[in-house]
């Protein structure tokens, strides 16, 4: 294992925990943005849920290392690439939902930075499961 790939999963499982935590401290947040984002209004509330769950379901995963930390890597990856799927359709719609991808702690519409960001993490991710 290369410190490297040590240090992806480090940052990547912080990324993760501070999300989940924004999402849910502000779970009427995450329902709007998740209906921002174009998800049913009688979904939203199913997905404003299941997002943080996943995001602290890959950050435990990062942190336990081996075969589970590979499934982090991978599950990090999915929902990266989802999240920026939705932000750049919304993008190309001519939409800037707030992101809210970490609640309350930083509220800010998505742009090209917000894809940018995503690019960064996905490439940590993909150390993460390279360096496994």
């Amino acid at each position: 294992m290369s410190v490297v790939a040590v240090v992806a999963r480090v940052i990547l499982a912080a990324v993760f925990v501070a999300a989940a935590w924004g999402k849910l401290i502000d779970a009427a947040g995450a329902r709007q943005a998740a209906a921002d984002f174009g998800v049913p209004t009688a979904a939203a509330p199913v997905v404003a849920f299941f997002v943080p769950v996943a995001e602290l379901t890959v950050a435990v995963l990062l942190v336990f290392g081996g075969s589970a930390a590979a499934l982090g890597a991978i599950g990090a990856a999915v929902l990266l690439a989802a999240f920026t799927v939705a932000v750049v359709a919304s993008l190309a719609r001519g939409r800037r939902p707030d992101c809210h991808c970490f609640g309350r702690l930083r509220p800010e519409a998505v742009s090209s930075r917000t894809v940018v960001r995503n690019g960064v993490l996905l490439a940590l991710a993909a150390l993460a499961f390279a360096g496994r």
